[in-house]
């Protein structure tokens, strides 16, 4: 009896610390610093030698993050022993040999001015807990596309990727922020809830998009980002303009590398991380008491059926994304008829641009000119 004491009292108490794992990893938010641990070997002219790691190998077009400087490397040209050769360019800053960096997925610095050469207007959205900041580039359609990036505080520079192709297409790109955010203000419980509440922060923002003569919605959802609208589809009654829900102005949704079901990811990464499934599950189960966390809300591919067949789906996943798994999409896939599917072979999590820009660009363009064509305003 005391052995099998002992047990249960080990197996609760590993259970209870794996709660405390998930609220740090999933519930708090952080700034998502890239850790430095690529050394800059040579810079000579158009290229730059980095030290040879998994990442510093990886193919696809990347930022290169120093202390205090930035750049932006694409093509590998040789790959050596103990270094990879890459086309560089310097955007911020002045690199030397012995700096060390890390490779950024965003691949771009600052906000769509100083990245991108395009005006914009740094927008105040008024949502529930206070004012949230959002970045507006206008654009001549009527089709306002509305970008809601993944999990972390200050990650609006996702967008950075997918703005120039929009802006030369003709609409007007809104990217959001939601309670948490640099910013923005903090949620009443200090954590992230992936959807809940965070969708009201979303709604926040088409509510200002549709004062500011917004027809109707294309919504993008990075990782977290896709829960999030994924939950406002689900959730959203605020009336429009026209008395409408605004879930009725939404003609299509782009999800890039989302997270479809958040149990299915924590068991993905338990797994990887050698957790025995019992301990997970008994972990989930506290998460859900200690911090109000409704796994079953949050799988979209329990929910595919809820999805309104009127709004066309394109998702977008990486092959080897080591983050969310890529089956689950597939699976999100299957069952939703009327989504297209573009698998993205071998790119990691929210790295798909990186791996292809222009296969990417071309995707999204076409899917959006096929299912909400630019119409231009009267003016």
């Amino acid at each position: 009896m005391a052995v099998a004491a002992l047990l249960v009292v080990a197996y609760l108490g590993g259970s209870w610390h794996y709660s405390n794992v998930l609220a740090r990893d999933l519930l708090a938010p952080s700034s998502g610093e890239p850790t430095r641990d690529i050394e800059v070997l040579a810079i000579d002219g158009g290229t730059i030698a980095l030290s040879r790691t998994e990442r510093s190998e990886r193919d696809g077009v990347f930022g290169v993050a120093g202390e205090g400087t930035y750049g932006q490397v694409a093509d590998v040209v040789d790959v050596g022993d103990d270094q990879v050769t890459r086309v560089f360019r310097e955007v911020e800053g002045e690199f030397a040999v012995g700096d060390m960096v890390a490779l950024d997925q965003y691949a771009y610095l600052g906000n769509p001015l100083t990245a991108l050469g395009l005006p914009f207007q740094e927008v105040r959205v008024g949502g529930e807990l206070g004012v949230l900041p959002a970045w507006l580039v206008d654009g001549a359609a009527d089709t306002w596309v509305v970008i809601v990036h993944g999990k972390g505080v200050n990650e609006r520079r996702q967008a950075l990727r997918l703005i120039p192709m929009l802006n030369e297409a003709g609409y007007p790109a809104l990217v959001v922020s939601y309670r948490n955010d640099l910013g923005a203000p903090p949620a009443e419980s200090g954590r992230h809830g992936w959807g809940y509440p965070e969708w009201r922060d979303l709604e926040a923002g088409l509510q200002f998009a549709d004062l500011r003569g917004a027809e109707s919605f294309v919504l993008v959802g990075f990782s977290m980002g896709g829960e999030i609208v994924a939950t406002f589809l689900h959730e959203s009654e605020a009336s429009a303009r026209a008395g409408a829900p605004l879930t009725d102005l939404v003609r299509a949704v782009v999800f890039d590398s989302p997270v479809l079901d958040l149990e299915g990811t924590v068991d993905a990464e338990a797994e990887r991380r050698g957790i025995p499934g019992i301990l997970t599950s008994t972990a989930e189960a506290i998460a859900r008491l200690r911090f109000d966390l409704d796994w079953r809300a949050l799988d979209q591919v329990a929910r595919a059926g809820e999805f309104d067949p009127a709004v066309p789906v394109l998702l977008l996943h990486g092959t080897d994304d080591s983050t969310v798994p890529f089956e689950l999409s597939a699976a999100f896939a299957e069952r939703v008829a009327h989504v297209t599917f573009e698998p993205v072979d071998g790119a990691d999590h929210v790295e798909l641009w990186n791996a292809d820009p222009a296969r990417y660009e071309r995707l999204v363009a076409d899917f959006l000119a096929r299912v909400a064509p630019v119409e231009l305003t009267d003016g």
